[in-house]
């Protein structure tokens, strides 16, 4: 068992990346959520730590009722299957907020609306894959679950654009 352990990670290493050691990019996504029910409009930042580790802070807001506001830093392990194009799994931590209104009152003494808003922590897992168009340029596709705190998660479709620098 041990053996194969060693093998499995010797074979995971000689697999080269695609990022370097420091380098640095910025970009935009365009994410589907399914609680959130709506699009998002995301900025994200990517640092290398070593060439096949990187990390990804980003800021997505969802548009429609719920204004859902998701603040996340996930962590990606990048594979270089072929020229220009990266697989890697991602794992991360992240908080989120929600607003909704709902109607408070009754009948006799009239409606009011209290406006909300309520926070949770997260949880983020999944992969993506990106296709280096130029050097500096690269778009990718992203699929994560989202395990929210407060009994509610979601699945996340992400298309992106980043530019390195």
């Amino acid at each position: 068992m041990k053996k194969m352990l060693v093998l499995l990670c010797s074979a995971l290493i000689s697999v080269g990346a695609f990022a370097q050691k420091g380098e640095k990019a910025v970009g935009v996504n365009l994410n589907f959520g399914t609680t959130a029910s709506t699009v998002g409009l995301g900025a994200k930042f990517q640092y290398g730590i070593t060439d096949a580790i990187r990390i990804e802070p980003s800021l997505t807001y969802y548009f429609g009722n719920t204004g859902m506001f998701d603040v996340a830093v996930n962590a990606h392990y990048l594979f270089n299957v072929a020229p220009k194009i990266n697989v890697y799994p991602l794992a991360g931590l992240g908080f989120d907020a929600c607003r909704y209104e709902t109607l408070v009152g009754d009948v006799y003494n009239g409606w009011d609306i209290d406006k909300k808003t309520d926070a949770a922590f997260k949880f983020d897992f999944g992969g993506g894959a990106e296709y280096e168009i130029t050097d500096n340029i690269a778009a990718g596709l992203e699929l994560r679950y989202e395990v929210i705190s407060g009994g509610f998660s979601q699945f996340v479709v992400g298309l992106g654009a980043k530019y390195k620098f």
